[in-house]
């Protein structure tokens, strides 16, 4: 007997139309029902512990586990001088190190047998604690989390093995351009400030397992910590778990401290900076100081950054350096304000080295072009469109993430309505308002370009567009610094 092989779509077809229902030619034509959603809360998930702890927990009984995660204000931007490094360092010592209870050893070995994920982490302004835990194993997960944050070991032996590893690091800083990039356009654009005071070999061999114990102290206490939490639990019964497991640990005011502003001005000019080895592309990075998220500006400027260049294929810096010229695989801008200080606006791009001018001067055309014309109606329409349907899912996707978006606020600062405002201020942008934030917030005239890679070539140009690199702005060659001193060497 001969079978037919009917077609999937046919069958949907026919089982549309018996079930009455019309099937739409494109996928254009779907519709779809009202999504009733509300942005959450912090009042229906936010507690407070006796120790002064604060946590946002969500029941979620997808999974047999709990995801948890902590946030407190600590970080390299209160290193004592000539003692950068001393924040990574008690970072990763008080998760490697053991307790004052458990050996090193002892406590990898028991994490690894109950497949408990537990990290912690110091960056520059915040601190971060994490646990993943199977229910059945909440308990001691908690107590394990509370013992490695209240009483490290910071082992001296740990402590060697992290400082050798950090050397190591160090050694490499000038390999990648990547990093050189990276490390002198943040120098540049923020000058003397905390986030480019960086480890050197004299200052972290001069930390001290004592260095160590006085940064936690002044640090970790439970008032200083902002929980967010989601897992398979009752959330009465999950905060008493935690209050029994924190509950032991002394918890004094913790000492207040402030993320300074940004004073810097940087100096406009062309900044080039010689690879170690000859690369055939050049990475460019093309900036000047930006605005805070409290920016009354704020929004405009997210639809205006996500236009220009920070939108992927559908921004204009990517369809005119990439796809029209084909010069760079990698170009976009980034214009996000800042948080904890102020943020930058950045253009970047990699391309070979002798279109690096003429893919520079392409940002610049359409930088102007951006200062210039208004955007079309379908680029903002985009724009918007992009924040309100992607703005679950940037935030609340997950109880996890919902519970840390909250947190998150909490620790920032954030105003109460920050949230439930969003969509509503990303919706009210116009072509008008992209237009002036593009004039407000782009200056021309401040730009610092950093340039990365075979400078012989990349100032050489391609041969095809007079360009001259000192059209940018004043060129100036920086030599590489020391990777172990940061030092410079002196220059005729």
């Amino acid at each position: 007997m001969r079978i037919l092989a009917i077609p999937v779509l046919a069958l949907l077809a026919v089982a549309g139309r018996a079930a009455g229902q019309d099937i739409p030619a494109t996928p254009e034509q779907l519709k779809y029902g009202k999504l009733n959603w509300e942005v959450p809360t912090a009042d229906q998930h936010r507690s407070v512990l006796k120790n002064g702890m604060i946590v946002y927990a969500i029941e979620d009984r997808s999974l047999p586990k709990t995801d948890l995660s902590i946030t407190l204000r600590a970080g390299s931007f209160w290193e004592p001088e000539g003692k950068e490094g001393l924040a990574s360092m008690a970072g990763s010592v008080m998760r490697t190190g053991g307790t004052e209870k458990t050996a090193a050893e002892a406590l990898d070995e028991r994490l690894e047998f109950l497949a408990i994920q537990l990290g912690v982490s110091i960056g520059d302004t915040q601190a971060n604690a994490n646990l993943g835990v199977l229910t059945k194993d909440l308990d001691e997960g908690l107590k394990l989390l509370a013992e490695v944050l209240s009483k490290p070991a910071f082992r001296q032996d740990k402590i060697d093995l992290y400082k050798a590893q950090s050397m190591n690091s160090m050694r490499a800083r000038n390999d990648s351009p990547n990093s050189i990039e990276a490390r002198e356009s943040t120098l540049l654009l923020y000058g003397d400030y905390p986030v480019n005071r960086h480890a050197t070999k004299a200052s972290v061999d001069s930390i001290t397992r004592e260095d160590l114990a006085a940064f936690h102290k002044r640090f970790f206490h439970p008032s200083n910590m902002i929980v967010a939490a989601a897992g398979d639990f009752a959330k009465a019964d999950f905060l008493a778990r935690l209050e029994k497991a924190f509950g032991d640990w002394p918890t004094p005011a913790p000492e207040k401290v402030t993320v300074p502003k940004v004073a810097h001005a940087p100096k406009p000019g062309v900044f080039c900076f010689q690879a170690l080895q000859n690369v055939p592309q050049g990475r460019v990075t093309i900036g000047h100081p930006g605005i805070d998220y409290n920016h009354p500006d704020a929004f405009p400027v997210r639809i205006m950054s996500y236009i220009f260049g920070q939108g992927g294929f559908s921004s204009r810096l990517v369809k005119v350096v990439r796809t029209d010229a084909g010069l760079a695989y990698s170009v976009g801008c980034s214009y996000t304000p800042g948080i904890t200080y102020t943020g930058t606006f950045r253009m970047a791009f990699q391309s070979k080295s002798e279109s690096c001018l003429y893919a520079a001067k392409l940002c610049l055309q359409e930088l102007a072009r951006m200062q210039k014309e208004d955007v079309s109606a379908d680029e903002l329409k985009g724009a918007i469109n992009f924040y309100l349907d992607a703005f679950p899912s940037l935030f609340f996707s997950t109880p996890s993430q919902t519970a840390g978006t909250l947190a998150a606020a909490e620790f920032n600062g954030f105003p109460k309505d920050y949230y439930t405002s969003y969509r509503s201020k990303i919706a009210a942008v116009t072509a008008a308002d992209v237009k002036r934030v593009a004039n407000d917030h782009m200056k021309p005239a401040n730009l610092v370009y950093v340039v990365v890679g075979t400078l012989a070539a990349i100032k050489g140009g391609d041969g095809q567009h007079d360009i001259k690199i000192e059209e940018f702005g004043p060129v100036q060659d920086v030599p590489l610094p020391d990777p172990m001193t940061l030092k410079r060497p002196s220059t005729p």
